[in-house]
């Protein structure tokens, strides 16, 4: 599509008026032609037009012929220009990567502290055919045969519909300069080869424009990828229950990939497609699956899909007055109160009514500790036994190994959330008084 015209349409589209756009100018042919149609536009839509360039230092003296490239450029049209540096290298020192990611990254952390509103980039319809062939030789899904999004929050993708051949006969057309990025011509980078090797075979089997035929499966993919994304949450929402999913094998194959997803994610644990496929198999026959070595594990049972988390060795502490840690992010407050009558007790039994022991009868030292094996309790109002390990099943599986537990040497004395033992609780008799009370701490 002639450039002017993709802008145009993709303004209306978009309904960008009245804002301010800041357009990244990095001097090449496309930002040029980019900068040039918002400029056309500018009085019919509104638009505060200026531009940012980002110094990256990369390539000596002609990183520094392109900051002045795009200086000279502004000024003749009248557009504000800013220029950032960054220190790309000291980025990638830290952070680790290659020199592209890095470069990318420091990009964008300068557009989001430079930029006014919208951030209009040159991506075209050639970058777009790139990104899909790169993805494909990768591995990907629907959504990364999706391609570039003309939008992404407040960064927008105008030239889209316009191939890189488009663009440059335009500015040629208007005599326009631009400058070239000498590291283009190098196919170590993996997107110059695709650009000189894979698109000009393309071009022989699409004599028309392969970018073109790929404009149009991205809007159609986009289109179907909305439509399954939306399916899936409404799915995930109806299957969703204290932090398990329940009945999946109900869902189409595709719609269970896309609510593992959206778990793994929830909980914090990488979604590749390796990860989803080992939980996806467990849907119909049930079992267990080590989705991070050591750590996490995903269970099915009963068509109930949850995870579990390694029990890791937690110290055990004598239990003092005040408040008490093993865990971190909680804290165990041990409070002791004289029973002077029965009628005050009462009062607080009703507050802590899992959580009161008779002190006098504990063997000292009482312990605090964590989960262990084989642990079994009888508890205030109960007639049997119960199992630990069968009731913590009932528990939500991410409080499972945070509970905290408290003995003597006769054994169990209280467990959070399921009470206190009947050789400890009130009575009478009772002279003193231990409440117990479990809270978060701001600081872990």
């Amino acid at each position: 599509m002639h450039p002017p015209d993709a802008v145009r349409t993709f303004l209306e589209q978009e309904k960008i008026h009245s804002c301010s756009v800041t357009c990244a100018l990095s001097g090449g042919a496309d930002s040029v032609c980019l900068l040039l149609c918002l400029l056309k536009f500018r009085e019919k839509y509104h638009l505060e037009l200026s531009a940012i360039h980002i110094q990256h230092n990369l390539r000596g003296e002609e990183s520094l012929r392109d900051e002045r490239f795009c200086a000279d450029l502004c000024r003749k049209l009248d557009i504000p220009l800013q220029i950032i540096p960054v220190d790309v290298q000291a980025y990638r020192k830290l952070h680790g990567g290659s020199e592209e990611n890095a470069a990318r990254e420091c990009r964008y952390q300068a557009f989001e502290t430079h930029a006014r509103a919208f951030v209009a980039t040159a991506h075209n319809a050639s970058d777009n055919l790139e990104t899909i062939i790169f993805r494909l030789a990768r591995g990907t899904g629907l959504k990364g045969l999706c391609g570039i999004p003309p939008r992404r929050g407040r960064y927008l993708r105008p030239l889209l519909q316009s191939s890189r051949k488009e663009i440059e006969q335009f500015l040629s057309e208007q005599t326009i300069s631009f400058v070239t990025d000498s590291t283009n011509q190098q196919d170590c980078y993996t997107r110059n080869f695709i650009r000189h090797h894979i698109t000009p075979l393309l071009s022989k089997i699409c004599p028309g424009s392969p970018e073109k035929s790929t404009s149009m499966l991205t809007d159609i993919l986009r289109q179907e990828e909305d439509f399954l994304e939306l399916s899936a949450q409404q799915a995930y929402a109806g299957h969703f229950h204290q932090n398990t999913l329940q009945n999946l094998q109900e869902l189409h194959p595709a719609v269970q990939r896309r609510c593992i997803a959206i778990f793994l994610e929830q909980n914090h644990l990488p979604a590749s497609y390796y990860q989803i496929c080992q939980v996806q198999k467990l849907i119909s026959c049930g079992g267990t699956a080590e989705l991070v070595r050591g750590n996490v594990t995903a269970h099915v049972s009963q068509h109930i899909l949850f995870l579990e988390h390694t029990v890791k060795e937690i110290p055990e502490i004598h239990l003092l007055p005040g408040e008490n840690r093993i865990f971190p992010g909680f804290s165990v407050t041990a409070e002791l109160i004289d029973k002077k009558n029965y009628e005050e007790f009462e009062k607080i039994h009703k507050l802590f009514a899992n959580s009161a022991l008779d002190y006098d009868i504990i063997k000292k030292p009482a312990v605090l500790h964590g989960r262990k094996s084989g642990l079994y309790l009888k508890t205030v109002g109960r007639t049997h036994t119960v199992s630990v390990k069968k009731w913590l099943q009932t528990q939500p599986v991410l409080e499972r190994n945070l509970l905290h537990y408290l003995s003597d040497e006769n054994g169990l004395l209280w467990v959070q959330n399921l009470g206190t033992a009947a050789r400890a609780a009130v009575t009478d008799a009772t002279e003193k008084m231990l409440i117990l009370h479990v809270h978060r701490t701001d600081t872990e």
